[in-house]
Parts: C-alpha cells; structure tokens; sequence
C-alpha cells in the first residue's frame, strides 16, 4: 500500500489547527505540555522531506511560543507498517532543511529556534527502531567514549499508536474534537483485518463528528481514505450499519450512502482503465519483440510508466516505425 491516502488524510485533518491542538495535547508528555502556549499554534507551510520518502512519510511542521520564545514542532506521520531504521537520520536532515529557511527568512539572526521531532507512527508492528541519533553511529567511542561530545546527538519523541489501545486513545481525547480522534483511530487500524467492526464500533465518534462544524466534511473525509485504503471495508450494508450507529438523520444517511457508492463507482472505473493500460501494456511489449527483437530494462520500464494516450500512441506507431527509438519517441 502506498503512503498517498495516509498523507492526504493527515494533511488534510492535522493541518487544521483544532486537530492540530487536540492531537499535540493529548499526545506529547506533560512536562513539554506545560510549556506550550497552544493559543500560539500555528501551520508552518511547506515539506522538509526528501522527496523520494514522501510514498512513507507525512510531514507537518508548527510554530509555537514555549516559555515566551519561538519552538517549532516538527511532526512526521510514518506511513509504513514497519519501523524506519534510519529515523533519526531522517530527522537530522530535514531540521538542517528547517533551520536553512530561517537563516534565509531572518538573515540577521544568530540564534536557531529549537526544533522538537515528533514520531507519529501507525505501522501494524510495534516500533524498535533507533530513537538516538547516536544509536546509527557505529562507532562506539561516538556513542559512549571520546566523541561523544563531537557528533550530533538528539532523541526523537515518538509517538507508537500501535501500543496504544482504541480505549488509550478515546481517554486521551475524550473532550477533543471527534475528527481528530477519528482520525488517529483509522491511521492505526487501517491494517486491521476487521476494519469494518472498528468503524462500525466508532459509530458513537461519528455521531459527535456530524455534530460538529463542518461535521459532514469531516465523515466525507474518513469515508474517502477508508475507501481508498481499504475499498473492500465500504460495504452498503457496512455503511447502514454505520449510519444507524452514528445516528444519522435520514438526508445525512442519504449523502453518507450516495458518497460510498461514488467511491466504489469511481473505483470500479478506474479498475477498467487500469485494466486497459495493462493489456496496451502487454500488447505493445508483444508488438516490439516482434518487430526489434527483446527488449532492454529501459525500454520495458518506459512502457511501464506510460499512461494511457501514450501507449496508443505508440501502438499506432509501430507499423511504420524502423527503430525501437522511433517507435517509443
């Protein structure tokens, strides 16, 4: 499974300031708590990660004042099931990234914000990765003896939804908004076999979610990434038992239900277009074999990631083509 649902589903709850703030609150230690005006949050725009991690990673960064002077919260959604081994590295390099914007954005200052790196990982195995930026040094004087003051050192605070029950993560949002909750709830079970009895055991959730601001948006949300992640989970009678869960009035049961069947149209459609480009795929390969002879790894990687008007176009080509170059031009 790709990380693109998990990024667009965190991005889109967690960039919002509310959610923002119930989940740092409920989820940071107390003693970093304490020192966080939270009235001060604010978004930070932009990406600090490479862009080749992006599949895997979500990355969220937040101004805040803490103890009267300017923090960064630098929050990172680890998408994959398994623990990243090289985390810490990871951070390292996007807090230079950080730290290389405020020198551009404020030139004449001599002083760095500090930058706090949160871990919220999701992943179906409980993390035993590093934490220490000095657990990936392999020498040992680095980690304990003579060095150890000369190479950089930090911990990331991480944040394990895989060791926290569903119980756990209603206690600690229990007065926060329903989305937020929601949210976290669905990152961590995504991988669950039964994800379909999770929803339906969230129903309560949803009934506060559609009593929210915006609630409906918030459910359209969540269904789409549900969906898109685990398509098979957004049944029709899944999606009445839900509705009757969350108390839905009948126009709200009527929208919840057409949006399902919206998303599994749209995904029957694009199964066939899928379908389609794979067999002009096969087609094509067929077609070149006969006409130039076997074909390299560059060329079949090229027929891989064409889409579908360029694999017609080539298609045409073919006949009237007198070079595999031509023929993929």
């Amino acid at each position: 499974m790709t990380g693109q649902p998990h990024d667009r589903l965190a991005k889109a709850v967690f960039s919002e300031a509310p959610q923002a703030r119930a989940l740092l609150r409920a989820l940071l230690p107390a003693d970093i708590r304490r020192d966080i005006d939270f009235t001060t949050l604010r978004l930070v725009p932009g990406s600090f990660v490479d862009e080749q991690l992006t599949e895997r990673i979500t990355d969220l960064l937040f101004s805040v004042r803490m103890g009267g002077e300017a923090a960064l919260l630098y929050v990172l959604f680890e998408h994959q099931s398994t623990p990243n081994p090289v985390m810490p590295w990871r951070f390292l390099s996007s807090e230079v990234r950080i730290w290389e914007r405020w020198f551009r954005e404020n030139p004449d200052a001599r002083t760095l914000p500090p930058v706090l790196p949160i871990v919220l990982y999701h992943g179906d195995q409980p993390w035993t990765a590093p934490q220490r930026f000095s657990e990936l040094m392999t020498a040992q004087a680095a980690r304990q003896g003579a060095l150890r003051e000369h190479v950089p050192e930090f911990r990331i605070l991480l944040i394990d939804l895989s060791g926290l029950t569903d119980a756990e993560l209603k206690a600690r949002l229990v007065i926060e908004p329903a989305l937020a909750l929601l949210a976290l709830l669905a990152l961590k079970n995504v991988y669950a076999p039964d994800l379909l009895a999770c929803m339906i055991e969230w129903g309560e959730l949803f009934a506060r979610l559609l009593e929210e601001r915006s609630g409906l948006r918030g459910f359209a949300m969540l269904l789409n990434y549900l969906y898109e992640a685990r398509g098979e989970c957004v049944t029709e009678a899944g999606m009445k038992v839900l509705c009757a869960r969350a108390h839905a009035s009948p126009e709200v049961e009527e929208t919840v239900m057409n949006l399902a069947e919206k998303l599994r149209a749209e995904g029957r459609q694009e199964g066939r277009q899928e379908g389609r480009q794979e067999g002009l795929r096969e087609g094509l390969a067929r077609f070149l074999r006969l006409r130039f002879g076997e074909l390299d790894d560059a060329a079949l990687a090229r027929i891989q990631a064409a889409d579908l008007p360029t694999l017609e176009q080539w298609i045409d080509r073919v006949i009237d083509s007198r070079t595999l170059a031509e023929a993929l031009a």
